[in-house]
């Protein structure tokens, strides 16, 4: 057995003999809390804000998805990084870090000038944020207490997550309808001051281990190689999936990704083990992890768009079509937390996968036209689903690691949760932008147009600009509006089966691969007591 397999193998579950409770651990928790909602929030929050800011800044579709990914790609670039970092300098420390910068990220987004600055500043807040996700995460585990009592706490902190995550497209529906897009960011300022005020109060200070090497050359190929992979996907539709430039770039991408698996191999510090891939229980949660991400940012950026250009709800409105979502979400967070405790992992990750399969396959036969009621169910099951499937993750995947590298687990299950939310929006976005290109033509073919002005019509929408019609008479609006949102409701329906599709067999290697008694139970770390940042 090498160094570094015994050193990443599999803790074996101990009898805990902490008498932290979750009422003691109720200050530090709501304060990573906070931080994680924050940061999850912003994931989606913009959703409903970007037709707003294309009018605003003026951009095409792939801006607006550049909107997201600059803080996707990032987040899920660094999180790996993060965590590390975190095991290194101290959680408390690199954790205010996080939370400033992410609080002045927030403030640059919301003055944002042009298309330009606000990729910039989402790019660095997805920096930020990466750094608070995992980080939050081992702060927790950091506490102590028995297993149920830190699988309840992860819990509540994953539910706390995910009702972020759904939550953001009614709380940006509210804010952009009375405030103004720049409002769903500056919602972000008083609450970072407010939760690193609270962090250097209560949070105890933990004492680093800089004696530790850090595996620099590692994170550097494995933040680049991601970072390719994912510019090159979701610049394939302008620049052509077979340019020389898409090209190159994926191909770069895969140079980057095996050298850094070639690296890890090697080096005698990996910032992420290679021995942990062959514990299924390590590897498994998170591929489902970053399956069900791929359908749920999917789901909620391309039925944001759908529903404000071409169903003409406001942002408020939108937000509300989502709420069945958030509503899922808040009920599911418990029950995910005491099912873990007391079931395994297995059962309940392999649920949640296929719950949210079943809701992607309903939302396919649901027309896009129809009202809230009909999106209820397909929701629900969204929502319950995903988050049923995130607690078990995160608990199964922190039991394969051992206490010293906790931020290094927790920033392995965030990492592939965020590259399944980058590819979700990059790989289904091709999807609907090609399916869409190709019924668009055949739509508008009845449009009482000149040829010349049916043509820049559909160029238009072909390029992703949202359709400006207010200046035609009702009959024509018409006339535009419903064949072009047909033909891109077909083509979101389309995607949301890849996404179900991919879900469903996520279950099915769960079910059938993942130990059936896979560790949740934690092995604590003594309880900090105490000190400085």
């Amino acid at each position: 057995m090498t160094e570094a397999e015994r050193l990443w193998r599999p803790r074996v579950p101990e009898a805990p003999g902490d008498a932290v409770t979750l009422r003691s651990m109720a200050p530090v928790l709501v304060i990573l809390c906070t931080g994680l909602f924050m940061v999850w929030l912003d994931t989606t929050i913009v959703n409903v804000a970007l037709p707003d800011i294309q009018d605003s800044l003026g951009t095409t579709f792939t801006g607006l998805q550049w909107v997201v990914n600059a803080y996707t790609l990032t987040f899920a670039c660094l999180m790996l990084v993060a965590g590390d970092i975190g095991d290194v300098f101290g959680h408390k420390r690199v954790f205010l870090m996080g939370i400033l910068g992410f609080t002045v990220a927030s403030a640059l987004c919301a003055v944002a000038p042009d298309i330009g600055f606000l990729l910039a500043a989402r790019g660095l807040q997805g920096a930020c944020g990466a750094v608070i996700m995992p980080i939050s995460l081992s702060l927790i585990t950091a506490q102590g207490g028995t297993p149920r009592v830190r699988a309840a706490a992860v819990g509540i902190w994953s539910g706390v997550g995910s009702l972020g995550l759904a939550g953001g497209p009614l709380a940006g529906g509210l804010l952009v309808t009375h405030f103004g897009w720049a409002s769903v960011f500056w919602v972000n300022v008083p609450i970072g001051l407010l939760a690193a005020l609270a962090a250097l109060r209560f949070i105890p200070g933990g004492r680093d281990r800089a004696g530790r090497r850090i595996d620099t050359f590692g994170m550097v190929l494995f933040s680049a190689g991601v970072g390719s992979l994912t510019l090159g996907l979701i610049q394939a539709d302008d620049w052509g999936w077979t340019s020389a430039a898409v090209l190159g770039v994926l191909a770069l991408a895969a140079v980057l990704l095996a050298g850094f698996a070639g690296w890890e191999l090697r080096t005698r510090a990996p910032v992420l083990p290679p021995a942990l891939f062959r514990d299924r229980a390590f590897t498994l949660p998170n591929l489902a992890g970053m399956v069900t991400f791929f359908g749920m940012f999917g789901v909620l950026l391309f039925l944001s768009v759908h529903f404000q250009s071409f169903e003409g709800l406001s942002a408020y409105d939108t937000g509300l079509r989502f709420l069945p979502l958030t509503a899922a979400t808040a009920v599911a967070a418990p029950v995910a937390g005491w099912v873990t405790g007391r079931f395994g992992a297995r059962l309940p990750l392999a649920a949640g996968c296929a719950v949210s399969a079943l809701g992607l396959l309903a939302l396919t036969r649901v027309p896009m036209d129809d009202g809230f009621l009909e999106y209820t169910g397909p929701f629900v099951l969204i929502g319950f689903g995903t988050t049923l499937a995130v607690t078990p993750g995160t608990i199964a995947v922190l039991a394969a690691v051992m206490d010293n590298r906790a931020g290094m687990g927790a920033g392995a299950v965030q990492t592939s949760r965020q590259i399944g939310g980058v590819l979700g929006v990059a790989v289904l976005g091709t999807v609907v932008i090609q399916h869409f290109r190709d019924k668009l033509p055949g739509a508008l073919a009845r449009l009482p147009l000149p040829d010349g002005e049916r043509a820049r019509v559909v160029e238009r929408l072909s390029s992703g600009g949202r359709p400006d019609v207010s200046g035609l008479p009702p009959a024509a609006r018409t006339a535009i509006l419903e064949p072009a949102g047909r033909a891109l409701a077909d083509s979101i329906q389309t995607a949301i089966g890849v996404a179900a599709v991919c879900n469903l067999v996520a279950a099915v290697l769960v079910l059938a691969a993942m130990p059936r008694r896979a560790h949740t139970q934690v092995k604590p770390m003594k309880p900090m007591k105490g000190g400085t940042v």
